[in-house]
């Protein structure tokens, strides 16, 4: 199809607790049609093909480029508060961010591994997780799918994916400006401009620009948590006819911020310290504010990366061709004060270069009864990937510890998926990947070459499903899926006494599923999804003080996600979401787990998020006033747990309150984050047997701001 007849009307399914879905279907009972508003049809392209999120026997939450300036979703990883299930990792305060789907997630820190969840931007694979934590500007949607979508999008889709789907250029004129301050110098300038270049040729540019003073007051230097950077995308989209589209866009990101940092807390062996006057090992104490310390290491970000994607959409009758081709070219430099103190103990850094190619060639067509896409997928990832690490009291005075691991990693891969309508109501999805997976790699100390090896991995993802459609209201799913994830090897922060645990396996999760999803008076929709994973060679991580280590174990999980979007009333939407799982990793050495069993990392049992907003008429447009919360129930940050990286259950709470000109032209909002204040971290280490302190990366403490949007 033509992507000039491409229009994306999307919905987000944020999260529910259960008492409140009987509340709220209640009042949806009681409440007269007539006075409600009819919601917008949700298509997404989750099958890479256009449809009604309704006609998707997926687990999929969506969020449209309203909302997400309405949440005040300004990153990637902030989608996370309103999807079910869905949770991030954050090392480095948030340097290296990692999805976690239904428990599934892979929480090394090392650049040199890939993830279990996918991160697409505009139907490109986003490899690197230091450039996965980007900014979100000129978005038309973002969806995240729950469970292995390996059959169509690769072989590290094993629990899911996230995928960002940008504003397309257009031949009407038009564009917006969009600016946003807050408490801390937080300040963002976000803006695009699309319109005709000639008849067949249009154009897009927009960009963003984000800059803060830093989160955590470091009393001895720079300021931590800080952010600057910018990012500018430009489009051309050529239409020589009717059935031929070309787009071209290249992108260019820069950043130079002091992203990382830590707060500090003693703690002894595993325990945070009872004495609140307790220092570390070497005679600090920050006071008990997570966000005031002294830090003798200045923390930085650097990062380059230009991209470059030119996708072919060729309608060829009954036929459908699209060519999707990208070059990725990336520098990453990071560097932290590991041990958070005005001590010269431990500093660490890391230098990452890195480009990829890919090329992914599809043909789709229908048949009479049936829908089908096969295609054909390529990737190429050089990187050399460097740390070093320094510190007196740990290395010597002047001395830098230097490692370095040179990694290729090529794919091909071959896929095909149809769906056959068995009856009028009754459908049967069958999907199938062959995948082939070569990796090199090389690990150096101080220069010298310590270990070198390659693996090819042969491996095949695959689904069976059956739908069931009694009417237009309802879908009915349930099916069988094989999802695969790629062998790899550690990349260690020193030579291990064992050179066997270098390399692990791929790992295989067969997940069974089942679910319904309905539409209720035009005015709500109620979607839920039951899951059981069973995993072979599950890749699980563990971080025991300095020791890094990526090895394979098993695991299984059960779990279910449900979702309510309704508009009762007019002017009046409510989203509700919930999820729940139950998951085990299992026959881990006695060294990791006494018992040989612990729950994964981020993965608490429950999470409860809502949203409800309201809107009416007034000084000729129309005033908003909205309130979301989110919740979560207790959960750990490492495999290997202690009590400090445990972390209690909490809940946010945010506030906004806006202004839409009659023209819609104009859009102001004032908002607060975290309206309760709640003290909470996102992410933490135990290094407590190193340092006598850990490493927290604490939530942001509550924050005003106010925006103000043109469109033109």
């Amino acid at each position: 199809m033509s992507s000039r007849n491409r229009n994306f009307v999307n919905t987000a399914n944020p999260v529910l607790r259960k008492t409140a879905i009987c509340t709220a279907l209640s009042a949806l009972l009681s409440a007269p049609v007539s006075m409600a508003e009819v919601l917008e049809e949700v298509v997404v392209t989750a099958q890479k093909r256009e449809q009604n999120l309704q006609d998707v026997g997926i687990s999929v939450t969506a969020f449209t480029g309203n909302q997400l300036r309405e949440l005040g979703f300004t990153n990637s990883v902030d989608i996370v508060a309103h999807t079910p299930n869905v949770e991030v990792t954050g090392a480095g305060g948030g340097v290296i961010n990692t999805f976690s789907i239904r428990g599934v997630t892979q929480n090394d820190f090392s650049a040199a591994q890939e993830s279990p969840i996918a991160v697409y931007v505009d139907d490109v694979y986003i490899s690197q997780n230091f450039v996965t934590g980007f900014s979100l500007f000129d978005i038309q949607r973002v969806e995240v799918l729950r469970g292995p979508q390996g059959t169509l999008f690769g072989r590290n889709a094993t629990g899911g994916l996230v995928h960002y789907i940008s504003e397309k250029p257009t031949q009407e004129f038009g564009g917006f400006v969009d600016v946003t301050v807050g408490e801390e110098g937080r300040q963002r300038v976000e803006g695009a401009i699309s319109g005709a270049l000639t008849d067949s040729i249009s154009g897009r540019l927009s960009g963003v620009y984000n800059e803060s003073d830093g989160l955590i007051d470091n009393r001895i230097g720079n300021d931590l948590m800080e952010q600057d950077d910018y990012s500018v995308r430009g489009q051309l989209l050529f239409q020589p006819s009717d059935t031929l589209d070309i787009l071209v866009k290249g992108l260019y990101a820069d950043e130079d911020s002091a992203r990382g940092g830590y707060s500090h807390r003693v703690g002894f062996d595993g325990e945070f310290a009872k004495d609140p006057e307790a220092t570390d090992f070497f005679g600090y104490n920050s006071g008990g504010d997570p966000f005031k310390g002294s830090y003798d290491f200045d923390g930085y970000k650097e990062v380059d990366l230009s991209a470059l994607t030119v996708n072919v959409d060729w309608d060829l009758g009954e036929f459908s061709f699209v060519s999707i081709t990208n070059y990725q070219d990336i520098d990453h430099k990071y560097g932290e004060d590991s041990d958070a103190s005005p001590n010269d103990v431990y500093n660490f850094e890391s230098d990452d270069d890195v480009e990829q190619i890919s090329q992914e060639f599809r043909l789709s067509w229908d048949g009479e009864r049936s829908r089908s896409v096969v295609g054909l997928y390529y990737m190429d990832i050089d990187a050399e990937y460097a740390t070093f690490q320094s510190g007196e009291i740990f290395f010597g005075p002047g001395f830098i510890y230097d490692l370095a691991a040179d990694q290729d990693t090529e794919t091909i891969a071959v896929f095909g998926q149809t769906e056959i309508d068995l009856t009028d109501t009754l459908a049967l999805t069958l999907g199938a990947r062959l995948n082939r997976d070569e990796k090199d790699y090389t690990f150096s100390e101080l220069g010298a070459k310590l270990y070198s090896d390659d693996f090819s991995d042969d491996d095949w993802a695959g689904i069976i499903q059956l739908d069931y459609r009694p009417n237009d209201d309802w879908l009915w799913y349930v099916g069988v899926n094989r999802g695969i994830k790629s062998g790899g090897f550690n990349m260690p922060l020193g030579p291990p006494a064992d050179f066997s645990t270098f390399p692990y396996d791929s790992e295989t999760l067969y997940a069974y599923e089942g679910g319904f999803k309905s539409t209720l008076w035009d005015t709500t929709r109620l979607n839920m999804s039951v899951f059981y994973y069973d995993y072979d060679d599950y890749q699980a991580y563990t971080f025991d003080g300095f020791v890094p280590l990526l090895f394979n174990a098993n695991a299984e999980s059960v779990g279910a996600e449900v979702e309510l979007i309704t508009n009762p009333i007019a002017g009046l939407e409510i989203m509700l979401g919930a999820g729940w799982i139950d998951a085990d990793v299992d026959d881990l050495p006695s060294s990791i787990s006494p018992s040989g069993e612990e729950d994964p990392v981020l993965a608490p049992e429950w999470s409860f998020n809502g949203l409800v907003r309201y809107s009416w008429d007034a000084f000729g447009g129309s005033i908003a006033v909205q309130s979301d919360y989110s919740w979560k129930d207790d959960h750990k940050f490492n495999l290997a747990v202690t009590p400090v990286i445990e972390e209690e259950s909490y809940g946010l709470w945010n506030a906004l309150v806006s202004y839409t000109s009659g023209s819609e032209s104009w859009y102001l909002s004032v908002f607060v984050k975290n309206l309760n204040d709640e003290e909470y971290r996102s992410y933490a280490f135990d290094t407590t047997t190193f340092f006598g302190a850990t490493e927290d990366v604490p939530g942001p403490e509550r924050w005003y701001g106010a925006n103000v949007r043109f469109s033109f």
